[in-house]
């Protein structure tokens, strides 16, 4: 049961709360990209007219959520974690994780588990314990931060390069107006999957 990890870190953490705070405007976007601190990219460019939602920042990929009509960034996530529960027919599943991902083959969903906790702690230092937390779809964890106009939430779920074959485990920055309640349990995780009116 393989899990390739690339633990959730300072620049990463504090690159989505900069975020947090500055435009997502199409004309907005790459300088709002450059002062996280992340590579200076054509981000516009690639997400407005390449529809390429996968962002390289360096060591890490940002995927980018969209909302439609008209077109506008609604998100961005990182994943720091992806676990295979079952590798039977996936053998050559991890082949294309950069080398500044760990491998552990023989990992149990304890050990994924346990660096959604440290993911937790990371962010919790910075803004405190989160406003809710809590499961969805009933093995995957969440928890969740108001930051600002924003949600910066640490979540498990379905891993989307694999067609749901791996859980991966990100750290999601996602548009939700001050005065909205936060969604929860199964609500919470299509929120993030891009429903825009979580029950």
């Amino acid at each position: 049961m393989p899990l390739a990890s690339h633990p959730l870190d300072d620049a990463t953490a504090d690159a989505l709360l900069s975020l947090a705070g500055a435009s997502w405007e199409r004309d907005d976007l790459d300088a709002s990209w450059v002062a996280a601190g992340l590579p200076a990219t054509p981000v516009a460019w690639q997400v407005h007219e390449e529809m390429d939602y996968r962002l390289d920042a360096g060591d890490r990929a940002f995927v980018v959520g969209m909302g439609f009509d008209p077109d506008r960034v609604t998100a961005f996530a990182v994943a720091f974690a992806v676990f295979l529960e079952d590798v039977v027919g996936e053998e050559d599943f991890f082949d294309h994780f950069g080398p500044q991902w760990a491998i552990d083959a023989d990992a149990g969903r304890d050990a994924f588990d346990a660096l959604f906790r440290a993911g937790v702690e990371r962010v919790a230092a910075r803004l405190g314990e989160p406003v809710a937390t809590g499961t969805h779809d009933e093995a995957w964890h969440h928890a969740v931060w108001r930051a600002g106009d924003c949600l910066l939430v640490v979540a498990q779920g379905e891993d989307f390069d694999s067609y749901g074959v791996a859980d991966d485990l990100k750290l999601w920055l996602v548009r939700h107006p001050q005065d909205a309640p936060v969604p929860a349990g199964d609500a919470l995780y299509a929120f993030l999957c891009g429903d825009p009116t979580p029950a």
